[in-house]
């Protein structure tokens, strides 16, 4: 892959982050959170439109989901469009913190805002309640996503496999593996996830299921921490993306934040080679993808880069400003 142009759409100081991209009767649309922090309860969703990706304008701006039904305050972050022609889905979710002020994925609400002209947005629908939704996708004439939730305390983070007729009213069938963000692509007679795993190494997982979805069996390892795994089928081929971060062991304290890096892969059986890099560092990535009517490539994701660190006697990208981007990418 090559770097045509890379366009910074947002840079205002804030932590600008967790992006969907998609290309909807004619447009760009690019959604992400903006917040003072990675985690962050007085964040707000921001959709933009671009005709040509590279000027982009504001047309939906929305907070919402403050409290959770006890009143705990949510984080509110990942949106996914997901483009069915005639309808364009913004699938996102929130999270309480608990008394010890982390998330709770145990009491996430997943929603789903729908459009038919881009411009025009359905009120936040809660879809299912104590499972993230991550990256839901059409195929076969269902709905189906590897969403994730915690067991009970104080058990593990778990990827969950679930279906839907409709993308609205889902269903759970199991659980793949312990991970969290995973993202799920189509093979001629099953479905491929590619896993975040939350034990070191941390190296993403690849698991595959065939028929009716009974069991999943791991296939592969790719031997890199990928993390906000993002798959793409284009031209026949299967391309993930993702943030890298420097290899850690339980011995090995985790590498400056500064070392971090949203780059593609090329899927060949189960390796995974490196195809792309671009200009990031610190928090970064968790990319959306869109191709246009010329064929060209287009990633939205955030990065600090070029952010002028406010504190750098501090190592916590997750406190830190962070620029959203827009590339345009070739084969």
């Amino acid at each position: 892959m090559n770097i045509e142009l890379v366009t910074k759409i947002v840079s205002d100081g804030r932590h600008n982050a967790f992006t969907g991209l998609a290309f909807f009767q004619g447009r760009y649309f690019v959604v992400f959170r903006s917040g003072e922090h990675h985690a962050d309860a007085q964040g707000y969703q921001v959709i933009m439109t671009s005709s040509t990706g590279r000027e982009w304008e504001v047309v939906h701006r929305k907070s919402f989901f403050a409290a959770g039904e006890s009143g705990a305050v949510m984080d509110y972050r990942d949106s996914y469009f997901l483009n069915l022609g005639h309808e364009l889905r913004l699938y996102s979710f929130s999270t309480p913190f608990d008394s010890a002020g982390e998330r709770d994925p145990r009491h996430s609400r997943s929603t789903v805002q729908i459009t038919r002209d881009g411009m025009n947005w359905s009120e936040p629908q809660v879809i299912c309640t104590g499972t993230v939704l991550w990256k839901p996708i059409f195929w076969n004439n269902h709905f189906w996503c590897a969403g994730y939730r915690r067991e009970p305390h104080p058990g593990p983070l778990v990827t969950e496999f679930l279906s839907s007729p409709d993308g609205l009213a889902w269903t759970s069938l199991g659980t793949i593996t312990k991970g969290n963000e995973s993202a799920l692509f189509p093979l001629p007679n099953g479905l491929r996830a590619f896993v975040r795993t939350n034990k070191a190494p941390y190296h993403l997982e690849i698991w595959e299921s065939r028929g009716e979805f009974q069991e999943w069996n791991k296939v592969g390892v790719i031997p890199k921490s990928i993390q906000a795994p993002h798959v793409l089928a284009l031209n026949g081929a299967c391309y993930l993306f993702g943030r890298e971060v420097p290899a850690t062991t339980p011995e090995v304290p985790a590498p400056s934040s500064a070392l971090r890096r949203t780059k593609g892969w090329k899927i060949e059986g189960t390796e995974a080679v490196e195809v792309l890099e671009l200009p990031s560092s610190g928090d970064t990535s968790y990319v959306g993808t869109a191709v246009g009517p010329d064929g060209c490539l287009l990633l939205s994701y955030y990065s600090q880069h070029e952010i002028k660190d406010p504190n750098p006697s501090v190592d916590d990208a997750n406190i830190k400003p962070a620029d959203l981007f827009v590339a345009s990418v070739t084969l």
